[in-house]
């Protein structure tokens, strides 16, 4: 399993892309966090659009979210998820898509 990390700038998109990957059986459920990026020249307001789902199903997800939902600034990424609550993990390996 891992955590599926989308980071973009749009609020809206990130309620499209969380619908569809629903939708598609990629997760059961996802999480949209506002946060503030600080850098050297100043901070900014983005989106972190997260969800558990199957590690081999990373390259598939990438594939069509950059597919549909393309914006220049979106970063991708994922990472492990080393324990999980038997139920929740027997749940997920039920119902996300299987590979």
């Amino acid at each position: 399993m891992i955590i599926f990390n989308i980071i973009l700038n749009d609020e809206k998109k990130a309620g499209s892309i969380s619908l569809y990957i629903i939708k598609q059986k990629y997760a059961l459920q996802t999480h949209i966090d506002t946060n503030k990026i600080i850098t050297i020249t100043g901070q900014k307001k983005t989106i972190h659009l997260f969800f558990i789902t199957k590690a081999l199903l990373y390259s598939t997800i990438e594939r069509d979210i950059e597919k549909k939902f393309f914006s220049k600034n979106m970063i991708i990424y994922a990472t492990p998820v080393s324990h999980i609550n038997e139920e929740f993990g027997a749940l997920l390996r039920k119902n996300i898509k299987a590979i």
